[in-house]
């Protein structure tokens, strides 16, 4: 697995009271992806889950996808590599607080 990200892209789709559905453009290693996913501030933590995404511009499998660090955990499709994990979540407690 790659060190580090090339790039990274957080947009909005659309922004709800408590939630927002997000779009977020990455290059991981080799890897160009695309994933969509909707996001929202808990008690403690910022929660996130995946709701589609796209490598190389191609719908990928759970096992290709493990290659830019997409993972399926308690049933939801996350980032599981540390960097991106970290900047989803920061992205998303940042727009639902209006920063």
């Amino acid at each position: 697995m790659p060190d580090t990200i090339g790039f990274y892209d957080f947009k909005v789709i659309k922004q709800h009271q408590d939630y927002l559905n997000f779009s977020i453009t990455f290059s991981f290693g080799k890897h160009y992806s695309e994933v969509n996913g909707m996001g929202w501030l808990g008690k403690k933590k910022v929660h996130y889950y995946i709701s589609s995404f796209l490598m190389d511009k191609k719908h990928a499998s759970f096992d290709e996808a493990k290659d830019v660090g997409i993972t399926v955990e308690q049933d939801s499709v996350v980032l599981k590599y540390i960097q991106l994990d970290h900047l989803t979540k920061t992205y998303v407690k940042a727009k639902l607080l209006g920063k």
